[in-house]
């Protein structure tokens, strides 16, 4: 599921905001200032009121950044990915299962989903700073994205693959 803007990692706000009137503009009013305490002691009147028009303005996107620079850069990123889930994931879905998913200590993290088709979904990532060597068969399958592991995994990277097997 993706929040809006975020396909382009859009950075604006987003702030809570409603055009309530009367008795229940006030009772949602007082009832943020009552569960966001903190913030107000913090930041007094820079916290958004829900029921300011300026508050609804400032969470309109910006569309025209999805076209700029490092938006349009994450837009194509998106939809590579989306286009690799329809084409290699989506068909295979219906009677899909869990496999296993295991997290080692060195930020290795491996996970399988077996597939209606009888292959095998398959993530290997590096949650961590550092690379870190794995086994030729842990990337056994064929790859649908994330380059080519080799022997070492690089830090923050994802690897996805479909073992026909």
């Amino acid at each position: 599921m993706l929040f809006m803007g975020e396909e382009w990692a859009c950075d604006q706000p987003f702030p809570f905001f409603c055009d309530f009137k009367g008795d229940l503009a006030q009772a949602v009013r007082a009832g943020r200032r009552s569960e966001y305490a903190w913030a107000y002691a913090k930041y007094g009147d820079d916290v958004p009121d829900p029921l300011a028009p300026s508050t609804f303005q400032s969470a309109v996107l910006d569309w025209e950044s999805r076209n700029e620079g490092a938006g349009r850069k994450r837009l194509a990123l998106v939809r590579e990915l989306l286009s690799i889930r329809a084409r290699e994931i989506v068909p295979r879905l219906a009677g899909a299962r869990f496999g296993d998913a295991r997290a080692a200590d060195n930020g290795l993290l491996t996970a399988s989903w077996h597939l209606r088709d009888g292959a095998t979904l398959k993530l290997t990532a590096n949650l961590s700073n550092t690379a870190i060597a794995h086994k030729p068969g842990e990337t056994a399958g064929s790859l649908i994205w994330g380059g080519t592991p080799g022997d070492i995994v690089r830090p923050w990277t994802v690897f996805w693959r479909l073992d026909a097997r």
